[in-house]
């Protein structure tokens, strides 16, 4: 079934809105990134790798990233790597 590029951005929006706990994540990475301020997933979206190393460290932001992959999201294409 293919969907429009504006419906698409609509579900992106929307998937960006959800919380945190959405994802399949670690009760200590959660604790983690909300005591940092991300308590949507497009804020984890939306913050650089870099960003989210510092923060959190690599074993943290590794475990979002997949989260997010297994979520069917990734980074915003213009802030990876």
């Amino acid at each position: 079934m293919a969907i429009s590029a504006q419906t698409y951005a609509r579900l992106l929006g929307l998937a960006d809105q959800a919380p945190l706990e959405c994802l399949a994540l670690s009760p200590r990475t959660l604790a983690s990134a909300k005591t940092l301020g991300y308590n949507q997933i497009g804020q984890v979206r939306s913050t650089s790798r870099q960003t989210l190393l510092t923060d959190l460290g690599e074993e943290r932001a590794e475990e979002l990233e997949r989260a997010l992959h297994d979520f069917g999201m990734r980074p915003r294409e213009d802030l990876a790597g």
